[in-house]
């Protein structure tokens, strides 16, 4: 089931899927996931952003909506300009 939260301005959607198989004690997760400005219509080109994590997987669907929800929060930040300085190595 696709779960929402806001983030400066910011929808950020988030839907944990299975690596593979029917859902057992051990099974893996991915997700994929989208970010739009409130009220958009995210299925019209250019209203939203889509990402997914389909390589790395996660133990647990809360582990992949959070992991999903943090990348999103990264993706927004980037886009208004808000992300932090980076680090001199």
């Amino acid at each position: 089931m696709w779960d929402r939260i806001e983030h400066n301005g910011f929808e950020i959607w988030v839907l944990p899927v299975l690596a593979y198989g029917p859902p057992a004690p051990d099974t893996l997760w991915h997700y994929t996931a989208y970010f739009c400005r409130h009220g958009a219509d995210a299925h019209l080109a250019g209203q939203s952003t889509r990402f997914q994590e389909m390589v790395t997987t996660f133990r647990s669907e809360d582990e992949a909506r959070d992991a999903g929800y943090a990348e999103g929060h990264r993706l927004v930040d980037l886009a208004t300009g808000r992300a932090p300085p980076h680090s001199a190595y």
